[in-house]
C-alpha cells in the first residue's frame, strides 16, 4: 500500500544532531548532506510512484523519497549496493541526507531496493512512463527556478559510456548467444540441443574459445549459425511469441545470410552492422568507434546546461541516453523537444562540430534556436581549390539561393539547375578572362558555349554558409561542459557502468546528473553564506567604529560643557 513519507520531517529527541556538539552540528548542516536533503529528498513527488503499490488496505511501503534518493547517491558517489547500504547505517551524512534523524529507526532491506528497481523497470515497459526521467525533470525545473538561472544560452556535448559487460571476439559473442538461448529453450527440445551444443556450454565463453584453434573459428562460427537456424524453426513452432525467438532471429540477420535453399554463410565483419548485438546479456548496446577508440557495447550520453555567464552557477537542464550508435544531432534534437516541453526557453546552443548536419538545423530551426557551432562536421576542400565557404552567398526572402560572389569579387545570378536542389550561375567572360584563379583555383568553369559557369547544389550553399558563421570565440565556453561530463561520470572508472539495459543505465544517469547539480549548488550556497557572513562581519566592524566614535565625542561634550572647570587651590593661613 503507498504512503507518503512523513517521519522525515518530525525531529526526534533521539536525533543524530542532538548527540553531537554545537561544531560539528554546524558542519553537517553545512554539509552537501543537507542540500540534498533540502534540495532532493524533500522536493521528491513520491505520487507518482503510487500505481506501483496495491490499493489495499497493506503493509505500508518503504519510503518512495529514500528508494529514489538512494538510486541518486549510488549513482553519484559509485558505490555498490552493499557500499551504498553500509554507508546508510553507519554514515552521519548520508542518514541526514536521507531523512533518518533517529538513530533507533529501522532500516530497509537490500531487498526492498531490488523490488522497488524491478517494479520501476516493469511499470515503463507496460507503460512506456520512465518515472526516474519525471524525478530529475521535477527537480531540476525547481532547482532552476529557485536559483534564478536563465536557460537561453547553453552548452551540449555527448561522450561514450561501457556496459557492464565483458570484452569478447565474435566467437566468444555467438557462444555467450547459444548458451543463453540454450537456457530458455522449452523443455520439450532442451535436452536434445544440450546433447548437440555440449561443448559450447561448458564454462563461460571465453573459456570455450580458449580451447579452439584459430584456424577452427570460421568453422565453428558456420555452425553455431547452422544449429540457430534449426532452433529458430523449431521456435516458430513451440514459442512463436517468446524472446528468446526475437534473439536468434536477430543474431541469424545481422551475423549470417541465408540462402534460399536454407544454406547459411557468416557474413563478412565490414557487414555487420554497428547496432548489431554485443551481448546477449545486453540487447541494447551497440558499437562504435570514435576518435579511433573503440566501444563495444556501450552507450551515449548527452548533457545540456546553462551558459549564461551572467548566472551565478550553472547547472545541468537535461541529459539523454541512447544506444551509443545514435547520431549527436538526434540527440540534440530529443533535448530541444525535451526541454520545450518543461517550458524551458532555449534561444541559441553552442556545440561542438558533431551537432551540425540536416537533422541538428532542423531541430534548431524547429525550436527557433540558433546553432553556435564552435567547428563543423566534414573536412575541408582540397587544397588545390577554394572552400565553398570562400564564396558570398545571398539568399532571398523565401530562403532561396539568388546572387553569389567569388573570393575576387565577380558576382552572377544563381538559377535552378536541371537537377532538385541544383543551382547555376553564369559569370561574365570580360570578369572571368583576366582572373588569375580562373580554372585553377577557380571552381567557375570555362564552358565555350555558355561562358564561365558555376555548378552547385543548395545543401553545399547551405554547409558553406555554416561555415562562414561558425563561432570559434565560444570554444572557451563550450569546453566547460567537458568538465561537468567528466563530473557526471566520475562514479564510473574507465567508462564503466556498473549495470546493464538502456533502462538501469538511463536511471545511472539521472541521477549523477543530480548529484553533480548538487555538489554545484552546495558551493553555491556556501559561498553565500561565506559572503553574508563577512559582509555582517564587516557591518558589524563599521558600526562598532562608529558607536566608538559616537561615545568619544559624547564623553568629549561631557567634559567640555557639564562638568565644572577645576578651581585653582586656596592656601590657608597656618
Amino acid at each position: 500500500m503507498f504512503r507518503k513519507n512523513q517521519q522525515h520531517r518530525q525531529k526526534s529527541f533521539f536525533s543524530a544532531q542532538g548527540l553531537l556538539p554545537a561544531k560539528l552540528r554546524k558542519r553537517l548542516r553545512m554539509s552537501w548532506a543537507e542540500v540534498f536533503y533540502e534540495l532532493v529528498l524533500c522536493r521528491i513527488d513520491e505520487t507518482i510512484f503510487a500505481p506501483l503499490y496495491s490499493e489495499e488496505a497493506s503493509r505500508p511501503n518503504v519510503p518512495v523519497n529514500v528508494l529514489v534518493a538512494l538510486s541518486i547517491l549510488k549513482a553519484g558517489f559509485g558505490w555498490s549496493d552493499e557500499v551504498l547500504y553500509e554507508q546508510v547505517c553507519f554514515n552521519l551524512q548520508v542518514r541526514h541526507a536521507l531523512g533518518f534523524h533517529d538513530l533507533r529507526a529501522e532500516i530497509f532491506t537490500l531487498r526492498s531496493v531490488y523490488n522497488f528497481r524491478r517494479r520501476v523497470k516493469e511499470y515503463e515497459e507496460e507503460t512506456g512512463t520512465d518515472l526516474m526521467k519525471k524525478v530529475f525533470e521535477q527537480i531540476n525545473d525547481e532547482h532552476i527556478e529557485l536559483v534564478a538561472l536563465a536557460t537561453g544560452w547553453e552548452r551540449m556535448d555527448s561522450s561514450q559510456l561501457l556496459s557492464n559487460l565483458a570484452k569478447m571476439n565474435r566467437l566468444e559473442l555467438l557462444v555467450a548467444v547459444v548458451q543463453a538461448v540454450h537456457q530458455q529453450l522449452p523443455e520439450s527440445v532442451d535436452g536434445d540441443w544440450a546433447e548437440r551444443w555440449s561443448s559450447y556450454l561448458e564454462g563461460r565463453p571465453h573459456q570455450v574459445c580458449y580451447k579452439i584453434p584459430s584456424r577452427e573459428t570460421e568453422e565453428h562460427l558456420e555452425t553455431i549459425g547452422r544449429g540457430l537456424c534449426a532452433v529458430e524453426r523449431i521456435l516458430v513452432e513451440e514459442a512463436p511469441e517468446s524472446s528468446v525467438l526475437a534473439l536468434v532471429r536477430r543474431v541469424l540477420e545481422e551475423q549470417y545470410k541465408q540462402g534460399a535453399d536454407g544454406t547459411v554463410r557468416l557474413r563478412p565483419g565490414e557487414e555487420v552492422p554497428a547496432d548489431s548485438l554485443q551481448s546477449p546479456h545486453d540487447p541494447d548496446a551497440t558499437f562504435r568507434v570514435k576518435g579511433g577508440v573503440v566501444f563495444r557495447g556501450g552507450y551515449v550520453v548527452n548533457v545540456s546546461e546553462t551558459a549564461d555567464p551572467e548566472n551565478p552557477v550553472q547547472l545541468i537542464t537535461d541529459v539523454q541516453v541512447e544506444p551509443n550508435c545514435t547520431d549527436d544531432a538526434v540527440l540534440m534534437e530529443q533535448s530541444l523537444d525535451d526541454q520545450a516541453e518543461r517550458d524551458i526557453k532555449v534561444e541559441q546552443v553552442t556545440t561542438d562540430g558533431g551537432y551540425t548536419g540536416l537533422r541538428g538545423e532542423q531541430a534548431c530551426e524547429k525550436h527557433d534556436v540558433e546553432l553556435r557551432t564552435t567547428r563543423m562536421r566534414g573536412g575541408r576542400s582540397a587544397p588545390d581549390k577554394w572552400g565553398w565557404e570562400e564564396y558570398r552567398w545571398i539568399v532571398n526572402d523565401q530562403g532561396i539561393p539568388s546572387r553569389v560572389t567569388c573570393p575576387q569579387g565577380c558576382t552572377a545570378d544563381l538559377g535552378p539547375g536541371k537537377a532538385e536542389g541544383a543551382f547555376i550561375a553564369r559569370f561574365n567572360r570580360e570578369c572571368c578572362a583576366g582572373c588569375p584563379f580562373f580554372t585553377n583555383k577557380c571552381r567557375v568553369q570555362d564552358r565555350p558555349r555558355v561562358g564561365p559557369t558555376l555548378y552547385v547544389r543548395a545543401r553545399t550553399i547551405k554547409v558553406a554558409q555554416h561555415r562562414q558563421s561558425l563561432h570559434p570565440e565560444d570554444t572557451s565556453i563550450r569546453v566547460l561542459v567537458e568538465s561537468t561530463i567528466r563530473s557526471l561520470k566520475r562514479g564510473f572508472p574507465n567508462n564503466k557502468l556498473p549495470v546493464r539495459g538502456l533502462t538501469r543505465t538511463r536511471t545511472m544517469i539521472y541521477g549523477a546528473a543530480l548529484m553533480v547539480n548538487v555538489r554545484r549548488l552546495h558551493q553555491y550556497f556556501r559561498q553565500r553564506a561565506q559572503e553574508a557572513s563577512e559582509d555582517l562581519a564587516s557591518s558589524l566592524s563599521s558600526a562598532r567604529k562608529l558607536i566608538c566614535g559616537c561615545v568619544s565625542d559624547a564623553n568629549r561634550h561631557i567634559r567640555r560643557h557639564l562638568v565644572p572647570p577645576a578651581q585653582p587651590a586656596v592656601l590657608l593661613p597656618a
